[in-house]
């Protein structure tokens, strides 16, 4: 069984995808590894593009130390950007209600 460690795109949440393959096959000519899954007795292959790829590896404990690793970058980061995003919300409600004041006061001046 190898161990795979893909970066994601798209989700700026979801940092990167974990999963493990049966087989994979690459070439230094290709700048892709194609992996190979069973599913209902037929075989899937998934392409990714090989600078898309953090860790693959048959050494189950590497790879879980490095998820681990991972997941607590994660965590931590995703802490701190909520924290900012509730900041962030605050400061937008606070001047939307000074900018509505605001209008508020120029159209009783008129």
């Amino acid at each position: 069984m190898y161990y795979v460690i893909q970066r994601h795109h798209g989700d700026p949440k979801k940092h990167y995808l974990a999963y493990t393959v049966p087989r994979y096959i690459s070439s230094d000519n290709s700048q892709n590894i194609i992996f190979e899954f069973r599913h209902n007795d037929t075989v899937k292959r998934k392409w990714a593009p090989k600078d898309e790829i953090v860790l693959l590896t048959d050494n189950e404990a590497l790879f879980q130390s490095t998820l681990q690793k991972l997941e607590g970058l994660k965590r931590s980061h995703l802490e701190r950007i909520d924290v900012a995003e509730a900041q962030l919300n605050q400061e937008i409600h606070a001047m939307l209600s000074t900018m509505q004041s605001e209008f508020e006061t120029i159209k009783k001046s008129n």
